[in-house]
């Protein structure tokens, strides 16, 4: 429940609510737990700003800044969001807000928010364990989630604009 409720209103970081999951649940339980409430909460959260944005934010439609961000947003959502996501910078919430208001379709967001999320949390459910695997220190463990998510993005934005020069 914290898991849903952290993508709409709590902002307790991630990283609180799993090392509380993996202390009291064990680590299996805690990463799927995670990804499950996550995903749910990042729907909830997106049909919530869908909804109420419509009559909020008429005014900032035409805005200027609005308008550069939402072409920045969609120009290459995976690496925007996604890091945003998996690295925790802002919010969940805020990054849904704004992935919703940048037009981002729910279904990109739940497949980018997946990729991310089973990144982010498997790095910390399991990174002590992956660290001994790989002979990695903790910060180590971070630069690899970081150059995992660079390299997703670079496929993303490769198979996107190969499918617009497939449609031309």
């Amino acid at each position: 429940m914290l898991c849903v409720l952290q993508q709409i209103c709590l902002p307790v970081p991630e990283a609180t609510t799993v090392l509380l999951g993996m202390s009291t649940i064990g680590h299996n339980f805690t990463f799927f737990l995670t990804l499950a409430g996550d995903m749910i909460g990042i729907t909830i959260m997106y049909y919530i700003v869908k909804t109420y944005s419509k009559k909020f934010l008429k005014e900032y439609k035409n805005n200027p800044k609005f308008k550069t961000y939402k072409k920045y947003i969609s120009h290459n959502p995976f690496l925007t969001t996604g890091i945003l996501f998996a690295i925790p910078i802002l919010p969940d919430e805020i990054i849904i807000i704004g992935s919703t208001l940048g037009d981002i379709a729910l279904y990109h967001l739940i497949s980018i928010a997946l990729f991310s999320k089973i990144l982010s949390v498997g790095m910390m459910t399991y990174s002590k364990q992956i660290g001994h695997i790989l002979s990695l220190k903790q910060w180590e463990v971070i630069i690899l989630e970081i150059i995992i998510m660079l390299i997703a993005a670079i496929i993303y934005k490769f198979y996107k604009d190969h499918q617009k020069r497939s449609k031309n």
